[in-house]
């Protein structure tokens, strides 16, 4: 259980401090106020348009919209004059429709993501049915639908790389498993000739042939790697599946790859009958509410559809320097603030061409620097000037371009040392090594460092201003979810001599060192937790001696990620999935002091009186002092 240390020899304190249990105030929590604040983001994500028919056989557009404070719906809209009907699921955790299908028949298939099951509007029945469950596991992505000749739907799964079948003449499906025992992601074509071919991603993306008659399995073609290079399955108007690639292309002609020079291009998007085609304008924006239709003679409709949303989810909580509450909705992502004050709660709008979330966001000079998924884009606002999204100087919040080319998902930021903003990330999809990067706003010069948590990722951030060094703590995690370390970490950073000083782990298996704080008794403070029955850990980190010095079991579920803080009377709070809990330095006791009924999604500030929280897409606070 010895701590391992660059510099100096491995200390046994942890032997001296075992996993200590929580003291928990059993009647405490009932006296904590919490206040309902509202939905700061109403907007729709995974936004699909296809054109089909009504049950009169009359042309109509469908619109497939996916949220999370209520379940997925379809709009019908007629294009002509703009009105429509609402279709919504009643499948729960049926959020996003991640994937969609009009079959030959007129019908519209849904994949439906968190919950895994497969849904049909048929325009006759005028009703969005369930047809059951793929895979009954938690948060179930569904990666593509595809139709063969009799009618059955082939449908694709993450994270198991999972393939099955629908027939709707006995509304059976049919699981036929993992079709890759490493990669997660299986994108199902059904090729002319009614092989399956199953595009595999990410981190080695191949083709895998699935024989539905003889269930016999082949990979064909190349394999890619995807630190550098180019691979996509593509079919054309007749049906026929190809590869295109930096490593060659390919026809797929049975169960094996034809080479070839060129692949065809693939088929136009779909019209409506007259030749009309139709978008929403305002998608850039991430509104979906305003559709234009435009004819072939160059007429065009505009409509705006007033439907009805629940809202959407939210992904990151922050103070501003103006001492206001900022924060991210995710997919779409949106930019909030709200004024405690005046109880203002207002979504401002896109705040970055990444449009997936934010999920970090750090103070500098008066500005908050937000670091964005997909591809860790930087934004910065200030919130002092108008807001006016956009690329150029003089843009609020301005967009500055990627953190590096390999960050993805920027967990922690944190502003200060030598004048910079740092981030740690999870890489991109398929690749290891999610690194720790700096940007400097006065020469907007940047710079990562790949490497430092093996083939997992930094993760969490801290600063030790004494000691002039970063703490940052480490997941297994890689790229689109693959775990690839062995081992989390905690190692502290020299950000001027560039180099690590020290680095350690708890004398058990860490998954993920998932947050950190460093205290005004300079000491850090941290949780951290494995995914195989041991409870997370709350620990309290010598930054003198560097050990660690006291561990204890953290109360209930899941601690959540940067879910620890400092409160104005000295002592750390920190937030789980069901709960808050209190240590305080001076007793190392550490305590229950508010139970929810609901779960706990975002941990958000202690602005005032009050710790700010999310549940889904709610914003909500709870009086602690």
């Amino acid at each position: 259980m010895a701590c391992l240390c660059y510099t100096g020899t491995a200390s046994n304190e942890n032997d001296r401090n075992p996993l200590r249990p929580y003291i928990p105030l059993v009647d405490s929590s009932p006296a904590l106020t919490v206040e309902e604040i509202g939905v700061p983001v109403r907007s729709v994500t995974w936004v699909r348009l296809h054109p089909g028919r009504d049950d009169d056989g009359k042309p109509v557009i469908y619109a497939t919209m996916g949220q999370v404070g209520g379940e997925l719906f379809l709009l019908q809209i007629n294009p002509l004059t703009g009105q429509f009907k609402q279709f919504q699921s009643s499948v729960k955790n049926a959020n996003y429709p991640t994937t969609t299908l009009v079959s030959r028949s007129g019908s519209l298939y849904i994949g439906a993501t968190h919950a895994g099951h497969l849904l049909r509007f048929d325009p006759d029945k005028e009703i969005l049915e369930d047809l059951g469950s793929f895979r009954e596991i938690e948060h179930a992505f569904v990666c593509r639908l595809d139709e063969d000749r009799q009618g059955r739907i082939w449908i694709g799964s993450f994270d198991n790389a999972e393939l099955a079948v629908y027939n709707p003449s006995t509304g059976k499906i049919t699981q036929y498993g993992r079709m890759d025992e490493t990669d997660l992601y299986c994108y199902p074509y059904v090729n002319v000739d009614g092989m399956i071919v199953c595009d595999i991603k990410f981190s080695r993306q191949h083709v895998l042939i699935f024989n539905p008659a003889t269930g016999e399995r082949r990979k064909v073609g190349p394999t890619a790697e995807a630190d550098k290079d180019k691979f996509e399955v593509l079919k054309d108007a007749a049906g026929q599946v190809y590869i295109k690639s930096s490593l060659g292309n390919y026809r797929i002609e049975g169960m094996t790859a034809v080479p070839i020079d060129k692949v065809p291009d693939p088929p136009a998007a779909p019209t409506l009958p007259d030749g009309s085609t139709f978008a929403f304008i305002d998608e850039n924006i991430q509104r979906n509410r305003t559709l234009e239709v435009r004819k072939p003679d160059g007429t065009v409709r505009q409509f705006e559809l007033d439907y009805k949303t629940d809202g959407t989810e939210i992904h990151y909580l922050h103070t501003g320097p103006d001492g206001l509450l900022y924060g991210s909705s995710m997919l779409p992502e949106h930019f909030f603030r709200y004024n405690p004050k005046s109880g203002e709660l207002l979504d401002l709008g896109v705040c970055s061409t990444a449009t997936g979330e934010a999920y970090s966001m750090a103070n500098l000079d008066g500005k908050i620097y937000i670091g964005s998924y997909p591809k860790a884009m930087l934004s910065v606002y200030d919130p002092a000037l108008p807001y006016h999204i956009g690329l150029e100087p003089g843009d609020n919040p301005r967009e500055v371009g990627r953190i590096d080319e390999r960050s993805n998902r920027p967990r922690s930021a944190l502003a200060g040392p030598l004048g910079r903003v740092w981030f740690a990330s999870r890489p991109e999809y398929g690749f290891s090594g999610g690194p720790l990067a700096w940007y400097d706003p006065a020469t907007e010069s940047r710079h990562s460092y790949f490497g430092l948590a093996g083939k997992g990722s930094c993760f969490v951030l801290a600063h030790l201003p004494e000691e002039r060094l970063l703490a940052v703590g480490t997941s297994r995690k890689a790229g689109a979810g693959i775990i690839s370390a062995e081992q989390a970490q905690l190692f502290l950073w020299d950000y001027e001599g560039e180099k690590k000083v020290w680095e350690g782990t708890l004398g058990r298996p860490v998954f993920q060192f998932n947050a950190l704080h460093m205290g005004a008794d300079n000491r850090l403070y941290g949780t951290a937790f494995d995914k195989n029955g041991a409870p997370p850990e709350f620990f309290v980190f010598d930054t003198k001696k560097r050990v660690f010095i006291e561990r204890h079991a953290v109360p209930g579920e899941k601690p959540l990620d940067l879910g620890l803080q400092q409160g104005p009377d000295g002592n750390i709070y920190g937030v789980t999935k069901n709960g808050i809990y209190r240590y305080d330095p001076s007793t190392s006791q550490l305590e229950v002091i508010y139970r929810d009924t609901e779960e706990i999604y975002v941990a958000g500030p202690i602005m005032g009186q009050w710790m700010y929280l999310s549940t889904l897409h709610r914003l909500r606070a709870v009086k602690l002092f």
